[in-house]
């Protein structure tokens, strides 16, 4: 049986971690769904603050990847360094109902996001959920980000952030049909900046 948790979402992220500082300054926003960090990670949800629902499995080794009904799935490695890695939500509250993700404690790991939703209300406001999310977490070695099912959002992300490093991104300037989202990702990245150094 699933269990889903009704999880907050704080400017259009919810967060994959540990309980340990944020290294922001590592996020890598490729794939404009799963934005990976030197450790734990961010999911880009659609709206911009309000209520998602999210599940989680956590894996001995890779599920197979089956036709479903999810819109967009992409797979990341994230990287455990205090053993508790779990979802936690934009207000930094975790969900009591959703399993820790890291079976061998510390580590990497390989992340399987599927979202359903994201298109409904971007940067809405929603009290009620209209995303969907799967997050399946598995021991692997660190390995390159696949896109195994795309979306209008991924498409536009992927050229916005292509073949940039994290200090590059801040430089790179994006094509006219992604500029309208790649502002609305960097006033998200500022925003939680500040809201992080005010903790």
């Amino acid at each position: 049986m699933t269990t889903w948790s009704v999880t907050f979402v704080n400017e259009g992220l919810f967060g994959v971690s540990d309980d340990a500082p944020v290294p922001m300054e590592t996020v890598r926003w490729s794939n404009g769904l799963a934005a990976p960090m030197d450790h734990g990670a961010w999911i880009l949800t659609g709206i911009n603050t309000g209520q998602v629902r999210v599940t989680a499995q956590c894996l001995d080794a890779a599920p197979p990847v089956e036709a479903t009904d999810w819109e967009e799935i992409v797979e990341v490695s994230v990287r455990s360094v205090a053993g508790d890695l779990r979802i936690n939500s934009g207000d930094d509250s975790r969900p009591d109902d959703l399993p820790a993700l890291n079976s061998q404690g510390p580590g990497w790991y390989r992340m399987r996001v599927h979202a359903s939703g994201r298109s409904a209300n971007p940067d809405g406001v929603s009290d009620e959920p209209v995303e969907d999310y799967l997050i399946a977490v598995w021991p692997q070695a660190r390995a390159e980000s696949v896109v195994i099912r795309s979306s209008r959002m991924i498409d536009e992300a992927l050229p916005a952030h292509a073949d940039t490093t994290p200090d590059e991104k801040a430089h790179a300037t994006a094509e006219p049909d992604d500029a309208a989202e790649s502002d609305r990702r960097a006033d998200v990245r500022a925003r939680l900046r500040q809201s992080l150094q005010e903790d």
